[in-house]
């Protein structure tokens, strides 16, 4: 692993984890001197974080980019039509090795349902991704990965105690048994469903603590 990739992964994890919260300034000297990485590589993953809409330049060093109340549910709004019809796409399209790597990574999510909601919110990542790419639609999968590492870390660093795990759970195998069982209408809905119950537990839960 290159210390560009390595940069990258730890300061990423930094910001998903809440070390570095939205609105906070990064700096490259700051940030070599914690990982004792050279500034190169620091700058390459700064950049990179940018061209993700992570982070924003600011003069000579980088903001974590902070999220609002609308941004968040601008956000959800999107990904909840997106995740549905990829869900519809891939239980039409996807071959029988995708389906395959879509249950594999369900079963890994079965045996890792006590983990840390870092690990989970990867996991979940990869079940939503595998999702997309059998849907076939390389638009869909450059959106939803967009979308998904900006509401990763809405997720992780203020979903910390997010209690729905069994209930994604039950959700997710629905999905996934639809889409095995080429169904595209059922899948859909089911996604959706996923999803707005999601959205909910946000609405509810998480933004009249954050901003009202």
């Amino acid at each position: 692993m290159s210390l560009s990739q390595i940069a990258y992964e730890k300061i990423l994890e930094y910001i998903i984890t809440g070390k570095y919260k939205p609105g906070s300034t990064l700096k490259e000297e700051e940030l070599a001197s914690l990982l004792k990485i050279s500034r190169t590589p620091i700058r390459e993953a700064l950049v990179r974080l940018e061209k993700e809409g992570v982070i924003i330049k600011n003069g000579k060093s980088f903001t974590v980019i902070p999220l609002t109340e609308s941004d968040i549910l601008q956000l959800y709004e999107v990904r909840i039509n997106l995740e549905s019809l990829s869900a519809k796409l891939a239980a039409i399209r996807a071959s029988q090795d995708e389906i395959n790597k879509i249950i594999n990574v369900l079963n890994e999510i079965k045996e890792s349902v006590n983990a840390d909601p870092l690990t989970l919110a990867n996991l979940n990542g990869n079940l939503h991704r595998a999702i997309a790419e059998a849907s076939h639609n390389k638009y869909i999968v450059d959106i939803l990965d967009s979308i998904r590492l900006k509401l990763k870390i809405v997720r992780i660093t203020l979903f910390t105690g997010f209690q729905r795990r069994d209930d994604e759970l039950r959700e997710h195998e629905s999905i996934v048994i639809a889409i095995k069982n080429r169904s595209p209408d059922l899948a859909y809905d089911m996604m959706r469903m996923h999803e707005e119950k999601v959205l909910d537990y946000v609405k509810q839960n998480i933004l009249p603590v954050l901003f009202r």
